[in-house]
């Protein structure tokens, strides 16, 4: 005689109670899904929620990687203690009919194995995007969305650096600007800036993708390098709105040649109010 399988069930209900407890997964993964723009780590956070049959917050607030791996890190410590109850019921499994536990465990086993797998997926640096969501790699030309003196729209570009804390994106910008008499553009001194990376600075180009022979990373910081030695001797070019502005110089630095899409938009601007 087999003895009474309330015990097992209490156990398997107990297992559950464990994996619901406090919302903390539902936490958890709103917690990542608030701070980051990784479309795949949204995506795992998700696919969780899914096999829990539990609603959570994905609303985007701003990205912070500390915050990633707190959440992360709680994950885990739940599941671990999940997986201890779990152990417990292996351990007298054996002691009741099967008939009480074998549907649950079939669908107990392939929760905690699905659960571990994507818990482990979540584990990593995420991928840095901008606001749109698009994944930002070093040496990608970026855009900043600005607006002239004429409340005017426009993009400021820059290239994407990585450094050891973190991305850079190195700009070529002017300060104060003069119009010579008979010129129809503004001229000033440039400066070579490197500034944090943040998600405002939209993906434009991968110049890797786009021109591989002339787009390697050594190729680049050598360009940028020059470049600033050449302000250094004097030697530059001056900053000017039609031939050699910002998108002149990002271009310059990642194909090798400079040039500029928007400036037949900005000569057109120009010849209408003058």
């Amino acid at each position: 005689m087999q003895p009474n399988p309330s015990k097992i069930l209490q156990l398997f209900a107990e297992l559950q109670d464990r994996l619901y407890d406090g919302d903390t997964v539902k936490k958890a993964i709103s917690q990542i899904c608030r701070h980051t723009k990784d479309q795949s780590i949204i995506k795992t956070c998700q696919v969780i929620a899914e096999i829990l049959e539990i609603d959570f917050d994905s609303h985007f607030d701003k990205v912070n990687t500390d915050w990633h791996f707190q959440a992360v890190h709680r994950l885990q410590k739940h599941h671990s203690w999940v997986i201890e109850k779990y152990q417990e019921i292996q351990k007298c499994v054996n002691d009741y009919n099967l008939k009480w536990s074998d549907p649950l465990l079939k669908i107990i086993d392939t929760q905690l194995a699905r659960l571990s797998q994507l818990i482990i997926l979540l584990d990593r640096e995420p991928d840095i995007c901008d606001n749109k969501g698009n994944v930002i790699r070093p040496n990608d030309l970026v855009v900043y969305l600005c607006k002239d003196d004429k409340d005017r729209d426009y993009e400021h570009y820059g290239v994407v650096r990585a450094s050891p804390n973190g991305y850079r994106i190195a700009h070529f910008f002017t300060g104060e600007t003069v119009k010579l008499e008979s010129k129809l553009v503004r001229v000033g001194i440039g400066y070579i800036h490197l500034a944090h990376y943040t998600p405002d600075w939209l993906f434009k180009e991968r110049p890797e993708k786009e021109n591989p022979q002339q787009a390697s990373d050594i190729q680049i910081e050598e360009r940028i390098q020059n470049s600033r030695e050449k302000i250094l001797s004097a030697k530059d070019n001056l900053w000017n709105l039609l031939s050699y502005n910002c998108e002149h110089w990002a271009r310059e630095m990642v194909y090798g040649e400079a040039f500029a899409t928007q400036c037949q938009e900005i000569r057109t601007r120009n010849k209408s109010h003058n």
